[in-house]
């Protein structure tokens, strides 16, 4: 992607509760020419989550957790509804997902098994690697 990219500027914008960066930088067009773009990066880091299944009701279980921005963006009480999920926080992934999983749940996990790893969320990635998902 070198010949396709160049970085002109990165500035931290804030470094607070996550890491947001703006980045200025020259991107090659399909017909040769460069254009200068500036996008912001929010990093959250990376996590995992598990989507819970309970074979004896043949249901899975999901959690309800209140998001200030549902609520600033009007979901009338900021719950919503979502597999169980967490930030790795220097933890292997596995680890990290029982933790949140007992945390979130209170059920307690046999073995998992790692599914793929995609990202949370495209367009607010920074440095993060991708999700794992159990």
């Amino acid at each position: 992607m070198e010949d396709k990219v160049r970085v002109k500027e990165v500035k931290v914008l804030s470094d607070d509760w996550y890491t947001l960066k703006k980045t200025t930088f020259d991107f090659r067009r399909k017909d040769g020419s460069w254009q200068t773009i500036s996008r912001e990066t929010y990093d959250r880091g990376n996590g995992a989550t598990i989507l819970l299944f309970c074979r004896k009701r043949k249901t899975v279980l999901l959690t309800r957790q209140f998001r200030f921005p549902a609520f600033v963006n009007g979901c009338q009480n900021g719950m919503l509804i979502e597999a169980c999920a967490g930030l790795l926080e220097n933890e292997k992934p596995e680890e990290a997902i029982r933790r949140e999983c007992e945390e979130e749940t209170r059920y307690h996990l046999g073995p998992v098994t790692k599914l793929f790893e995609a990202y949370m969320n495209a367009s607010s990635i920074g440095v993060s690697k991708p999700h794992k998902t159990y």
